[in-house]
């Protein structure tokens, strides 16, 4: 008979008659009734053409075909144990590398303490950062890219999981000795002055930065748009722009950039910093602590 033809349900009564060999005995190892294993192992010697276990006297003994059976049929049943099973996964022996794609405004404030828990816990792992680009979310799709780590949006959000790890809020720079602003802005003002953008991809929109101010219709001219959060300050500070910034960051380069930081003359929500990644990664150990270990630090920041 063919492997198509054979229920494979059968394959675990035939595994335990084949180490009890007797009805009574393998019924109760399977949490059957006696009825029911009887009615299994008729079924197996029509599919498999022979009695295989056969009343010598008065005990079971198996046939020449059922003793060749055996020892195939516990190795198979062991491959498919190892199949089905739940990969173990080991953080201190694992070698798992994981691309995340993040602004360097992320990488910068999460990554450094990231690394010194992976040292700790799990030292053979390796990461890859990428910036983002518009390239991301395809190539996240396709499997080439582990995880995000930027501001939630609703594009960003569709068909992702994701989780927050923490929230930013943005505040005004500008140099420090700006001809026209001294410790405040007006909204007059911050209408008028060109602004630092960041921008990682052609849309100049994609920033977080950018969408506030395209919610509440706002337009702005900017001077220079780059992809580095840890460039930008250092623009604003070489020019008379300004720029809407991540409190953090903007406190980190307040002396090196010569800023000043002023209170924004508009409403601003704050950023939801958010780690993002694929359904099928769902389930992954490896995966689940590495965003795990990722949320840890973020708690910290």
């Amino acid at each position: 008979m063919s492997f198509k033809g054979l229920d494979l349900n059968l394959l675990v009564v035939l595994d335990v008659l084949l180490k009890e060999q007797n009805v009574t005995r393998a019924a109760a190892k399977l949490n059957l009734t006696q009825s029911a294993v009887s009615s299994a192992l008729k079924r197996l010697r029509l599919a498999l053409n022979d009695e295989l276990l056969v009343l010598v006297g008065r005990r079971m003994q198996l046939t020449p075909r059922a003793e060749t059976l055996r020892p195939r049929v516990v190795a198979l049943m062991s491959q498919i144990d190892e199949t089905i099973a739940q990969d173990e996964f080991d953080p201190a022996t694992s070698n798992r590398r994981f691309v995340i794609a993040s602004a360097d405004y992320s990488t910068l404030t999460i990554v450094p303490s990231l690394l010194g828990l992976m040292g700790s816990e799990a030292p053979h792992m390796r990461l890859q950062i990428l910036d983002l680009t518009d390239r991301t979310m395809p190539e996240m799709h396709l499997g080439r890219i582990d995880a995000i780590i930027a501001p939630r949006s609703p594009l960003l959000s569709e068909g992702l999981r994701s989780r927050t790890l923490f929230k930013e809020r943005l505040v005004c720079i500008t140099a420090r000795n700006h001809p026209e602003v001294r410790g405040n802005i007006d909204l007059a003002t911050f209408r008028r002055l060109p602004q630092v953008r960041y921008q990682p991809g052609r849309d100049v929109t994609a920033s977080g930065e950018a969408l506030q101010l395209k919610k509440q219709r706002i337009e702005f001219e900017s001077l220079v748009t780059c992809p580095s959060f840890v460039a930008l300050p250092f623009l604003v500070g070489a020019t008379n722009a300004i720029a809407l910034l991540q409190e953090r960051l903007a406190l980190r380069f307040l002396k090196p950039a010569k800023l000043q930081i002023l209170p924004p003359p508009i409403r601003t929500d704050p950023l939801d910093i958010t780690l993002f990644w694929t359904p099928n990664q769902n389930s992954d150990m490896a995966h689940r602590w590495l965003r795990d270990a990722i949320h840890r630090v973020s708690q910290k920041i």
